[in-house]
C-alpha cells in the first residue's frame, strides 16, 4: 500500500487548537468546505420550508426549530467528506497516537443505511428560545461546525467549558463527551452542523 503523506496532513492542520482541559481540538475550515456547506444550509433550506418537511427532519437530543441530515449525494461528492475523516485522522495521531497508515479506512463518517438521514452529517437552524440539554453521541468521534450567528452562544462542557465557535470554525471532541448548547436569546437564526465518526479497530 502506498504510504500515507502524513506530513502533507499535518502541515494542513498544523493551525488547529488544543482546548485547554479538555480533549478537543478547533480550527478555521478551508474556503472550498466553508463554502460548501454554506451551499448545503441554503439547498436545504427549501425542504425546511415545504410543507412535508416533517418527513425529512433529523431527531435527535437537540431541541432545535429544524434539523435535517444533508442528503447523501451532496455529501458523497464533497470536499467535506474526505476533511472530516482527514481531520479525525489528525485527531487520533494528535491524542491516541494512531499512525494516519493504521486509521486508513478504519475511520468513516456514521452512515445510516437505506434511511432518509443517509449520514451522521446534519443541519440545525435554531431560533429564539432554542437549547441543546447535556447530551452525548453515537460514534467515536464528534464535532460541531459553526456556519452562521454563533459567536453569543457557545458549546458547552462540564465544568463550564465554552467554546465560542465562529463562523467558518469546526470543534471536534470524542463523541461520549457531555455537551450543551444555552438558551438562544437574540431573535435571529443561528446554523450549525453536527456530525459524527466511527473507528472500525477490525478493518
Amino acid at each position: 500500500m502506498k504510504q500515507i503523506q502524513t506530513d502533507k496532513i499535518i502541515e494542513f492542520f498544523k493551525d488547529f487548537k488544543f482546548l485547554n482541559n479538555i480533549k478537543a481540538i478547533s480550527g478555521k475550515l478551508p474556503e472550498v468546505v466553508f463554502n460548501e456547506l454554506k451551499k448545503f444550509t441554503e439547498i436545504h433550506r427549501k425542504i425546511k420550508n415545504h410543507e412535508l418537511n416533517f418527513l425529512f427532519e433529523h431527531y435527535n437530543a437537540g431541541l432545535n426549530s429544524y434539523q435535517i441530515s444533508v442528503q447523501k449525494p451532496f455529501v458523497e461528492t464533497s470536499f467535506t467528506f474526505p476533511f472530516l475523516i482527514s481531520l479525525g485522522q489528525f485527531f487520533l495521531y494528535k491524542f491516541y497516537e494512531i499512525s494516519f497508515q493504521d486509521s486508513h479506512r478504519k475511520l468513516l463518517l456514521r452512515e445510516n443505511v437505506n434511511h432518509y438521514d443517509g449520514y451522521d452529517l446534519w443541519i440545525n437552524y435554531t431560533k429564539e428560545g432554542d437549547e441543546n440539554p447535556f447530551h452525548s453521541h453515537g460514534g467515536f468521534l464528534t464535532g460541531v461546525i459553526y456556519i452562521k450567528n454563533t459567536e453569543k452562544n457557545p458549546t458547552v462542557f462540564l465544568n463550564n467549558i465554552k467554546h465560542y465557535g465562529l463562523p467558518g470554525e469546526i470543534l471536534m471532541f470524542p463523541a461520549d463527551l457531555r455537551h450543551a448548547v444555552e438558551k438562544q436569546t437574540e431573535n435571529t437564526e443561528r446554523i450549525t452542523m453536527s456530525f459524527n465518526l466511527n473507528y472500525n479497530e477490525a478493518k
